[in-house]
């Protein structure tokens, strides 16, 4: 078997499976769907997964250690409805503020990069001009660089891009201090203990509810259950027995009569 044609064989079809996927992503990525999903700045993408990847792991992690604690038969029962109270409301409240405070950052991010950097890169005529003199100066330096020229409009656009990139970047950070710091850390213990509280009492009230129903339906089939077995025990008893009872009741009834 010729191996080397195997491979040229297979090596040709490899060549045009992947000329046909980057065929196929280049429309897809030139359709108006594909514009909407993909922003101009792919770190506005990284914000957002940051801001699920974070709310969707608390979310998980309060099904999970609330469950964990209330079915733990090592904690005491008096204090086990407390302790998932508090995994449950530490869960809450992590969704909630998190998603809160991520997506308000998340949307002023930008306006406070701008704040906080005075601008941040901003492409003025006097740092375009030294940038570009500078660059010039370095490709000239090297011998594969040497005829190469950058222009002062391709500074321009480099400096746009990276302060596009520079904005993204700051809204990651933003957004993990924000939910991770300021929310996790701070303002959820804060409120997480009367928030604990509360739920106790609601499963105090549901469980008492409970028990007070089944108390309820064990009296109403013990009654039941007595009157069946009176009814029974009747049934059971002979004919003669229970024709005697009834003479001696009327025997004893003219006897009052008489009196």
């Amino acid at each position: 078997m010729n191996i080397s044609a195997v491979k040229n064989l297979a090596l040709r079809y490899a060549d045009r499976t992947i000329d046909f996927a980057n065929r196929v992503s280049s429309k897809a990525m030139d359709t108006k769907v594909a514009n909407v999903l993909m922003p101009e700045n792919p770190t506005d993408i990284a914000k957002l997964l940051a801001l699920v990847s974070t709310t969707t792991k608390d979310a998980v992690n309060c099904y999970y250690y609330t469950t964990q604690s209330y079915n733990n038969k090592r904690i005491p029962e008096d204090k086990r409805k407390f302790v998932a109270g508090i995994d449950l409301a530490n869960g809450i409240l992590n969704v909630l503020t998190q998603l809160t405070l991520g997506l308000c950052i998340n949307k002023w991010s930008d306006k406070l990069y701008e704040r906080i950097f005075k601008g941040g890169f901003v492409p003025t005529v006097e740092k375009i001009k030294t940038y570009t003199d500078k660059v010039n100066t370095f490709l000239k330096k090297s011998e594969l660089t040497q005829n190469l020229r950058c222009s002062e409009t391709n500074v321009k656009d480099a400096i746009t891009k990276t302060n596009k990139i520079a904005k993204g970047g700051f809204g990651v950070i933003a957004v993990l201090i924000v939910t991770q710091i300021i929310a996790k850390r701070m303002i959820v213990p804060f409120l997480s203990t009367p928030l604990a509280g509360v739920f106790k009492k609601q499963l105090d009230k549901r469980e008492a509810k409970k028990k007070g129903l089944d108390t309820e339906n064990n009296q109403v089939q013990n009654i039941n259950n007595q009157h069946q077995n009176n009814t029974a025990a009747l049934q059971t008893q002979p004919a003669a027995m229970q024709t005697g009872s009834v003479s001696e009741t009327f025997k004893g009834f003219e006897q009052f009569l008489k009196k």
